[in-house]
């Protein structure tokens, strides 16, 4: 049981550690991944930024992901996408969730230019669950040019460990339960994260030279 998303940032910041990582960059999944990801970055005195994905679900189950989307229009199609593929929703949810990336990436960094060419990207959340969203900023960070990208997620279920350790260079972790229902029941404190400590926490890196 972890205590909290701070815990659980130092946690992966202390195997983070033990790598040899050039030119690292913490990308963090807003907004509870950006807890995690700040106490990462602090770590290894590198910058965090935030990358944004929304899931793409059917009109009468809002929580099952059948895909996800970033804001220049990436998508991941999961395995039921073909399911809902020819259903009339799908497309008005498609520009319905990029309209909302787009929304939150403004209101989080004022633009959507990346700086991370070359880089070695640190992909942080608070946990994973589908997986849906972390498939998606994987297809966009392909078309990105990094160096390489780690995962540093605290939780998530064995069997979507199984599956992500293809996807990336190296996984970092803290549980990977095989009994998994949610990603709270793997913390103590698991309280919503607001709007204004995303920003706050990102001004903090606004001026510092990396």
């Amino acid at each position: 049981m972890i205590r909290d998303r701070i815990e659980a940032g130092r946690l992966l910041a202390e195997k983070l550690l033990k790598i040899k990582i050039e030119d690292p960059i913490v990308l963090a999944i807003p907004r509870g991944g950006i807890v995690v990801g700040n106490e990462i970055a602090k770590k290894l005195d590198c910058k965090l930024d935030v990358v944004i994905a929304k899931k793409i679900t059917p009109q009468d189950n809002s929580e099952f992901a059948i895909g996800a989307i970033t804001y220049d229009g990436t998508l991941y199609k999961g395995e039921y996408w073909n399911y809902y593929a020819d259903e009339s929703f799908i497309e008005e949810e498609i520009e319905q969730k990029k309209t909302e990336v787009k929304r939150r990436v403004e209101l989080y960094r004022g633009s959507s230019e990346y700086n991370i060419n070359g880089k070695t990207v640190i992909l942080v959340d608070d946990g994973i669950a589908t997986g849906a969203t972390v498939f998606v900023l994987l297809n966009w960070l392909a078309k990105q040019n990094v160096k390489r990208v780690i995962l540093a997620v605290p939780i998530m279920p064995a069997s979507m460990y199984e599956i992500m350790k293809k996807q990336v260079s190296r996984i970092e972790f803290v549980e990977i339960p095989t009994d998994f229902a949610a990603v709270g029941q793997f913390y103590r404190k698991f309280e919503q994260v607001s709007d204004e400590e995303v920003i706050r926490v990102l001004e903090s890196y606004r001026d510092r030279n990396y």
